[in-house]
Parts: structure tokens; C-alpha cells; sequence
């Protein structure tokens, strides 16, 4: 099934869609590098924030229930909701939560970014689509300007020493985190469209978070000490911002853009959140903003708009098979 025309009411709407969640995704680090300022833990405040955002996924499963618009669940669909659920508003929420804690703000979002190449390589990998010299070309621009901005960030440290076992410098292991981040992330873009045909966009999403919010929670309390959750009252107000703004609102519009335009459209567009970041945490955090970090983040966000080419974004076709 090919995406709608890109003139078409429903493909304008997937894009606006599209790219509010990412600017929206794009803060959620300012906020997080705030809290940290107060001494928060990741799984303090990644409980915190999903404790937050519960009530609203479960207000929408309700909703659905009563208004008649509840999809029935297949087995196989539910294990598949619960998997993307977990690699990406869990394990992927981990990983670039502790990444923050070593690399700045801006850095941490460009990696975040490199997402819509990782889902094109999955698609090569297990989609059957095939590489194009325009998308070769994205990846090299993309890898470029992130190893620049790698390289111009050297000298910077957030004063969080690396674990003792970790034989990497802080930049290196925050970069190698994020970049984890951002595959388990790619693996939920990737994935999910079949499902979110099925079930719809608001449906998956709030089962998703729920098994999400399930293994935080699990993980959390394997770790036995819950006077952590008293927390300073701005740590709770930066948590539910990131709950509300940075989580419920884009990750609705994130899977109603997939859905209207498909993946590797959705992934393609979510090029200016790291404008959106770069320019916050320079005035927010203080953190630098060089010509450098121009010419990277131009080099990343360029490459991607490379995949905004309709021939280069036709979605992956659609199973006829019934779940």
C-alpha cells in the first residue's frame, strides 16, 4: 500500500502531524537536563514520568470502549503491541536517558535523529526494500555530520564519571547509549505500521505505553528502594512535562502520522526537532552552539530531507494475511 499523494488533505495532515511530534520529542531532553540538575536518578525520573502519563493512556482505552471504536486483539498483535512497547517507550526512554547524563542536549538529539537511516536499513534488511543511491548518500551525509559534531564535542563533559567497568571516555559511552536509543527506537517506527493499521493509531499506543509503563515499574521495584520517589517539586513538575508534552501528545501524533503516511515517510520528516533542540539548550542550558554544530546538524538534517523524495518514501507493502 503506497502513501497518499503529497498534495492530498490526508498526506498534509500526516506530515503537520509528523513533524509537531517531533518538535515536541525534541524538548523533552531540555526538561530532563533540568531535573538532573537536582539529583535525580534515570529510573527515578523515567518511573515518575511514566507514572504521569498512565492516567492519560488509560483515559483513551476507556474512551475507545465506550465510544464503540475498541479493535479486537489478537494474540499475535498484542505480543507484537508489547514488544514494540517495550523496545521503544522502554528500553529506548533507558538508554537515552542515561546517555543525557554524559553528552549535551543537542548532541543527544541528532543521534536520536539518525533513526529514519536505521529504519531504512531494517527495511533493507527485513522489509524487502531495496537501497537507492539517494538513500546511500543519506546515510553518508547523516554519519558525517554526527562524527563532526562527535568530534567538536570532545572537550565537553557534564562532570557524571562512566561506569568503572566502561573503558570509554564520557562523550563516547553517552554517544553509544543514545545511538541505542535511537535503533530500539527505529524498531518501533519500523514495525508498528502493520499493527497500527489493525488497531489504530490511538489504541496501539496506549497498549504500548501500558506494557511500557509495566516493565518500569518491574524494574524499579527490583531495585528495592522506593524513597527515591521523594523528589524536589520541580523534579515532579519537569516529569510531568515530560509525561504530558513530550510524551503522550507527540506519541499520538507519532502513530496517527504513521498511519495517514507511513513509516519511513514519518521518519523522514522529523528533521527540525534538532533546530528546536540546539537552539534551546544553548539558551536554556548553556550549552555550546558553535559554527561546527551548524554544519553538522545542517549535514544530518539535510541528508534526511533527501528522503522526503516521494520516490524514495513508498511504504513497505501491506500483508493481506488476517490476525
Amino acid at each position: 500500500m503506497s502513501p497518499p499523494p503529497t498534495d492530498s488533505p490526508i498526506s498534509r495532515s500526516g506530515f503537520l502531524l509528523a513533524l509537531g511530534a517531533a518538535a515536541l520529542f525534541s524538548i523533552k531532553a531540555i526538561f530532563i537536563k533540568l531535573a538532573y540538575r537536582y539529583g535525580v536518578d534515570v529510573e527515578t525520573f523515567i518511573l515518575l514520568r511514566m507514572a504521569l502519563a498512565l492516567p492519560f493512556y488509560l483515559a483513551i482505552l476507556l474512551l475507545l470502549h465506550q465510544r464503540g471504536h475498541w479493535q479486537p486483539v489478537s494474540g499475535r498483535n498484542l505480543l507484537t503491541t508489547i514488544l514494540l512497547g517495550l523496545c521503544s517507550y522502554y528500553l529506548a526512554s533507558f538508554l537515552d536517558l542515561q546517555g543525557l547524563r554524559y553528552i549535551s542536549a543537542n548532541f543527544e538529539r541528532l543521534i536520536i535523529y539518525l533513526y529514519p537511516t536505521l529504519v531504512l536499513m531494517l527495511g533493507w534488511l527485513f522489509l524487502g526494500k531495496s537501497a537507492t543511491p539517494r538513500q546511500l548518500l543519506c546515510l553518508a551525509g547523516a554519519y558525517g555530520g554526527i562524527l563532526l559534531i562527535y568530534w567538536q564535542d570532545q572537550d565537553f563533559s557534564t562532570g557524571v564519571p562512566t561506569p568503572g567497568w566502561v573503558h570509554l571516555d564520557g562523550v563516547s559511552w553517552g554517544a553509544l547509549l543514545t545511538f541505542g536509543s535511537a535503533l530500539s527506537f527505529s524498531l518501533y517506527v519500523a514495525f508498528s505500521e502493520k499493527v497500527i493499521k489493525t488497531l489504530g493509531s490511538r489504541q496501539f499506543t496506549a497498549l504500548a505505553m501500558l506494557a511500557a509503563s509495566a516493565a518500569i515499574a518491574v524494574h524499579f521495584a527490583l531495585q528495592g528502594d522506593w524513597s527515591r520517589l521523594q523528589q524536589p517539586w520541580p523534579v515532579y513538575g519537569y516529569a510531568l512535562a515530560v509525561a504530558f508534552l513530550c510524551t503522550v501528545i507527540p506519541s499520538l501524533m507519532m502513530s496517527a502520522a504513521i498511519l495517514q503516511i507511513g513509516s519511513a515517510t514519518t521518519g523522514a520528516i522529523g528533521t527540525s526537532g534538532p533546530v528546536v533542540t540546539l537552539i534551546a539548550a544553548a539558551l536554556v542550558l548553556g550549552e555550546p552552539f558553535t559554527a561546527m554544530h551548524l554544519l553538522g546538524m545542517a549535514a544530518i538534517i539535510g541528508s534526511l530531507l533527501l528522503l522526503k523524495q516521494p520516490s524514495q518514501l513508498k511504504a513497505a507493502p501491506v500483508s493481506k494475511q488476517t490476525n
